[in-house]
């Protein structure tokens, strides 16, 4: 009986101890607050672009900043991986100026990070896209690497030149008859065969054999990066009932009053 109780005055004490921890560090890893989280910048011909990002120190003490320069890209399952500057066929290594690159922030001071962009020469038009991370290295050490821990707060920048190509493709419907009471789920394949990243809304009407509307719903939107292809998956909105449909497909793009519209008989036994 002892021994059980000293047991859990340890692990009371271990889960204490670990309370602390993220009591004090989880503010000291939130003390910077970067914006805007993303820029696009549409280049105009011969000229130099610009932009600028604000940083705000919402710490409590006096920190060292620096800025850096990362590639990124998306993964199968459209999470985030980032690369060393330069490692990408679309970096910004290279053509993008920072200024100032490291600073001193006091408590409740802000800093405007400037930047700009020279357009590459001698190539086919293309994106270019980076991760500008603010960094700034804590007190706290790494037990794996002994080193310190760093906190990085990014803003995603897209550089777009003049004459980028878009090509945008809807390759595929397929329908999984999911069983009662869900309803039936989508899969979208897309291909963007373009030099440039698009941003798109998805809109569906479904109508029976009779023409009449049955069903219709809106997503949110996302992101298909150049040279990819994507499968996207929902479900839709009700259940449908056995039967014969034509699934009309609408995809809207961002800045654009661009439509790309797809009618697709599907069959739902």
């Amino acid at each position: 009986m002892f021994s059980k109780i000293n047991f859990l005055n340890k692990l009371w004490l271990v889960c204490l101890f670990l309370i602390i921890i993220l009591v004090f560090t989880l503010p000291a890893a939130a003390t910077i607050r970067v914006e805007p989280s993303r820029i696009i910048l549409n280049a105009l011909e011969r000229e130099r672009s610009t932009g600028t990002v604000e940083v705000v120190n919402n710490g409590e003490e006096e920190i060292e900043l620096t800025t850096v320069l990362y590639d990124w890209s998306l993964d199968e399952r459209d999470s985030v991986v980032v690369f060393e500057a330069g490692e990408t066929e679309y970096t910004l290594d290279g053509l993008i100026k920072f200024n100032p690159r490291e600073f001193t922030l006091a408590p409740g001071q802000k800093q405007i990070v400037r930047f700009t962009v020279s357009s590459p020469e001698g190539e086919t038009p293309r994106e270019r896209r980076g991760i500008v991370f603010v960094e700034h290295e804590t007190d706290l050490i790494d037990d794996a690497t002994g080193s310190r821990v760093k906190t990085q707060i990014g803003t995603t920048i897209y550089y777009i030149p003049v004459g980028v190509k878009y090509n945008f493709k809807f390759t595929g419907l397929r329908v999984f008859n999911s069983p009662e009471p869900m309803p039936q789920g989508i899969s979208l394949r897309i291909n963007n065969d373009g030099d440039g990243h698009m941003r798109y809304y998805t809109s569906y009407k479904i109508v029976n054999s009779n023409n009449e509307l049955v069903m219709e719903d809106k997503l949110s939107q996302l992101l298909i990066l150049p040279k990819n292809e994507r499968y996207f998956s929902f479900y839709l909105k009700d259940r449908l009932e056995s039967g014969n449909y034509n699934f009309m497909l609408e995809f809207s793009f961002y800045n654009t009053d661009r439509v790309a519209e797809y009618q697709i008989p599907i069959k739902i036994e």
